[in-house]
């Protein structure tokens, strides 16, 4: 059975593009096809005083790729990890109200952090994580966004392994000026 379909929110589109991603990062498989399922990340750099959003770095990752990502983080990683958004009451219960047409509205969604509820347009930086097929989002899987507090408080869960590995994807393929690889340096990356 193929689940609920929904139009991609403009927020998931590349910054410089008013179309959907159309190729996996990693092995560039055309995603436009709606053959494989995939994942869009973004990091965004929110200046407060000037009220100005800059896209850090952004991709799409076809599920495949994924897995293989997900294979490369230690196990110590992962368990710390999960644990960790499992004693989010307050996610779980939002996952878990999404999944049975209950929960926020996109919109809503995509405004705050997920764990913490505070507005995107409070934190310095946030991440925002989604799952698609096509041009189409899945609104069966919840996007939601994560702030920097939760970025901070999950890269003291991950392993020094497991943090070079991102460190290593991220150097591999964004780079970039300087300050912007310190900023997201030890980060994680979720996808």
């Amino acid at each position: 059975m193929e689940p609920n379909l929904i139009d991609i929110p403009n927020e998931f589109y590349p910054y410089d593009s008013h179309e959907p991603f159309k190729e996996c990062l990693v092995c560039n498989i055309d995603l436009t096809l709606g053959v494989t399922d995939y994942f869009v990340e973004k990091a965004i750099k929110n200046n407060l005083e000037f009220k100005v959003k800059d896209v850090v770095f952004e991709y799409a990752m076809c599920s495949k790729c994924a897995q293989n990502m997900q294979q490369s983080i230690s196990i110590e990683s992962q368990q710390s990890m999960q644990n960790y958004f499992a004693s989010q009451a307050g996610f779980m219960s939002k996952i878990q109200a999404y999944q049975a047409g209950k929960g926020d509205s996109i919109n809503e969604l995509l405004s705050k952090c997920t764990i913490t509820g505070k507005s995107i347009d409070e934190m310095p930086e946030y991440m925002i994580f989604g799952h698609f097929k096509g041009d189409k989002m899945i609104a069966s899987t919840m996007p939601y966004v994560v702030g920097n507090f939760v970025m901070d408080a999950l890269s003291e869960l991950l392993s020094t392994e497991t943090l070079d590995e991102m460190n290593g994807f991220k150097d591999q393929y964004f780079g970039g000026p300087v300050e912007l690889e310190d900023l997201w340096k030890n980060k994680p990356v979720f996808l």
